[in-house]
């Protein structure tokens, strides 16, 4: 059953939780963004070779492998606070809904 508590916790995680999830939007951007500098980088470290070569070259570096574990890292930690907030949001919808069923005298 979904009470005033409900709500009022899930408020109050909500509250608490909000800057977790900007900075893992704002990690999440940052790592996206630094994989094509970090491959760029990588390329022109690259030893003499055609432009195929040193894109293989640098894809398969430890270096942007590295980057590659912590975009991911930050895509799952991002989508987890997403979801979490989707979930106190259907919480606070459902009681929404109970509290106007209630007034309309349905249920």
């Amino acid at each position: 059953m979904t009470d005033e508590q409900t709500v009022e916790k899930a408020l109050h995680w909500m509250m608490e939780n909000v800057t977790k999830l900007a900075q893992a939007t704002a990690n999440r951007k940052y790592l996206d963004d630094y994989k094509k500098v970090k491959h760029s980088t990588l390329m022109l470290a690259a030893p003499k070779g055609t432009d195929s070569y040193k894109k293989a070259w640098a894809s398969a570096h430890d270096d942007y492998d590295e980057v590659l574990k912590g975009l991911k890292i930050s895509v799952e930690e991002e989508t987890r606070l997403k979801h979490l907030f989707t979930i106190a949001e259907a919480k606070i919808e459902v009681w929404r809904t109970l509290q106007a069923n209630s007034r309309a005298g349905v249920g």
